[in-house]
């Protein structure tokens, strides 16, 4: 009776949990994490939290259509955050971001942070974002992307930062791409 129950378990086991986990690494894909964008910008409340969320999560989804990075689903990325909440930690450190990254499975994490966000002459909105790509095992910063946007949207100008920030001259997934 114990023999058929161990069988019993191991089936169950191989049927429900190894796909899931051998998919994940049959897949050589690293787990990215893209953490909520830090606003360091001087002057703050011209774009709201929810547009820069929406704009961090446009973010990852480009970084995901590479094809060359999973994500880490809302569920886990939430359990990081209230990790870092917990310590009363930056989000914008490398080495602290890092060991929570370890602790839901991410190999990388991306850090964004907007770091200016004002006017220029003719009523145009000025918005700079920096990103970095920190490997979780070293917390190092494996790719860095940093862009400009102009509009007279104040989002409008965010999210043309961050699509310069990965795909511009300077942007993080053309380093990936090797500079083109």
């Amino acid at each position: 009776m114990y023999f058929k129950s161990a069988v019993m378990f191991l089936l169950m086991f191989a049927l429900f949990v190894m796909p899931s986990s051998c998919l994940a690494v049959s897949s050589g894909k690293p787990t990215v994490a893209v953490i909520p964008f830090s606003n360091q910008s001087p002057r703050q409340g011209i774009v709201s939290e929810s547009d820069i969320n929406n704009v961090r999560e446009d973010v990852e989804t480009d970084i995901v259509q590479t094809g060359k990075f999973r994500s880490l689903t809302r569920t886990e990325i939430n359990r990081l955050l209230d990790e870092i909440k917990f310590d009363n930690s930056g989000l914008v450190d490398p080495s602290t971001a890092a060991k929570y990254g370890k602790m839901v499975g991410a190999q990388y994490l991306v850090l964004g942070t907007l770091t200016g966000l004002g006017t220029k002459k003719g009523n145009q909105y000025v918005a700079h974002l920096s990103l970095r790509m920190i490997e979780v095992e070293t917390a190092e910063i494996f790719l860095a992307g940093r862009g400009t946007g102009q509009s007279s949207d104040a989002y409008e100008a965010l999210q043309k930062a961050a699509n310069d920030a990965l795909n511009g001259q300077r942007g993080m997934l053309t380093m990936l791409r090797g500079g083109k």
